[in-house]
């Protein structure tokens, strides 16, 4: 297995696991709240989408979130949130 599969692979089970975590844990805090709960979290993903959206039109480029951060907080957002997220040497090593 190469390192990008194995990240890859890690990354999916990460994420797939922690969703079925994390909607049992909110179905019992919610109660019978919790349909309700999934409808919130629609509205705000739907803001959300919406926002890229936008920004995409504007600046349009092939970059995603990370263009989106450059263009918000300047060129060196890239290596700041690499170094805050731990994974610079994942991404890019050093030399």
């Amino acid at each position: 297995m190469t390192l990008p599969g194995a990240v890859a692979m890690g990354t999916g089970v990460m994420i797939g696991a922690g969703i079925f975590a994390l909607t049992g844990q909110i179905a019992e805090l919610a109660g019978p709240l919790f349909p309700l709960s999934f409808v919130v979290g629609a509205i705000v993903t739907g803001f959300s989408a919406y926002t890229y959206i936008k920004i995409s039109n504007a600046f349009p480029s092939a970059g995603g979130i990370g263009m989106i951060l450059k263009k918000a907080y300047g060129p060196t957002t890239d290596q700041r949130s690499q170094r805050a997220l731990g994974c610079r040497t994942v991404i890019r090593p050093r030399v």
